[in-house]
């Protein structure tokens, strides 16, 4: 084994993934029947405290080494309010896109079920979808995948490779076929926002607002809330018009994409900003003279170069049983998921 700490990071994941699904069965079998234990189980326990717990006694050592390796930093004001509008930007993206594959797998015969009944809705179900599937998983769900599977494991192994993986498995979490190919996409869309802002804050942010836009608009067009009747008979008149439909989609996905980027942009720059103002802080450099701060600059320059060699040098190649447990945890994750499948189609 070349890895550890990349297999200890993998042996977390699989068991947080494994207690999810235990939860998850025991809450449709009906074993757990309260909403708020078993939400609380699974978010909680489960993705939080579990993961947190392994992570420190195994890798880190140290509940506060645990809390700078996954990304849990504090940022700007300018950063939460670009947050803010990304999480406005990716959940009309990603309706568009969970809109495109729903209709998709019901055309193959999938069925979505809900046991919800429309003369149920009240502001008190708001209120419990704010705080279960808004504030909760924006939370802990971030904890472990942006966390977790991206911050912490890039340290051992290939950046990329990291933002790829924590989407897949950000997406199999859900174990359900319905949210399995969006929640992907959002993953590896506010995965790239935490590497750019170097945060896990940000990916906090969008995802509670992607989950709340999405509460919002489904009660509030039954309960007449602002906007929410508007935007929903917008689309609903759309929807009588295919070719209408798809060009608004064509067209919505193509500013969507261009502010998604810009905004990013925008996050990159201030990251950058406040590097260099850290550094100019903690060197003084603004009580040097200009030559003077400019050769202190070059020499923390090549310092940082040969860091970043040494440290592209300790991510050690991994071996099949490395990535054992992490392709254990997309199989299963996966199972569940194409049995999730089956199931909406008999």
């Amino acid at each position: 084994m070349k890895n550890k700490n990349f297999f200890k990071i993998n042996i977390i994941y699989f068991t947080a993934l494994l207690c999810v699904a235990v939860v998850f069965v025991l809450g449709h079998t009906g074993v757990l029947v309260n909403e708020f234990l078993s939400s609380f189980l699974i978010q909680i326990v489960t993705m939080f405290a579990i993961p947190m717990l392994m992570y420190t006694l195994i890798v880190s050592k140290n509940f506060g080494n645990t809390i700078k390796d996954i990304g849990l930093k504090k940022i700007s004001a300018k950063v939460v309010i670009i947050s803010i509008a990304l999480g406005f930007v990716l959940y009309f993206l990603n309706s568009f896109i969970a809109d495109v594959f729903s209709a998709f797998i019901s055309l193959l015969g999938y069925e979505n079920i809900s046991s919800a009944s429309e003369s149920t809705i009240t502001y008190g179900l708001l209120l419990k979808d704010l705080i279960l599937t808004c504030i909760l998983p924006a939370f802990c769900e971030e904890i472990l995948h942006r966390g977790i599977m991206l911050h912490a494991n890039k340290k051992y192994t290939n950046t990329r490779f990291c933002l790829i993986i924590s989407s897949i498995l950000f997406g199999l979490t859900h174990l359900n076929i319905r949210q399995f190919f969006y929640a992907t996409i959002l993953g590896y869309l506010i995965g790239y926002v935490s590497l750019a802002s170097d945060s896990i804050i940000p990916c906090m942010i969008i995802h509670f607002m992607n989950n709340f836009l999405s509460s919002y608009f489904y009660y509030g067009s039954r309960l007449n809330l602002p906007l929410a009747t508007f935007i929903n008979s917008i689309r609903a008149i759309l929807l009588s018009d295919i070719i209408a439909f798809v060009l608004v989609i064509v067209l919505s996905i193509s500013i969507c994409i261009h502010l998604y980027r810009y905004l990013t942009k925008m996050l990159i720059k201030e990251k950058a900003k406040n590097d260099v103002h850290t550094i100019v802080r903690l060197l003084r450099l603004n009580e040097l003279t200009l030559p003077e701060a400019q050769i202190r600059i070059n020499e923390i320059n090549k310092i940082l170069h040969e860091q970043k060699i040494a440290s592209e040098e300790n991510k050690k190649p991994s071996t099949f049983l490395d990535k054992s447990f992490l392709i254990s945890s997309i199989i299963f994750g996966a199972l569940i998921t194409i049995s999730s499948f089956i199931w909406g189609i008999i």
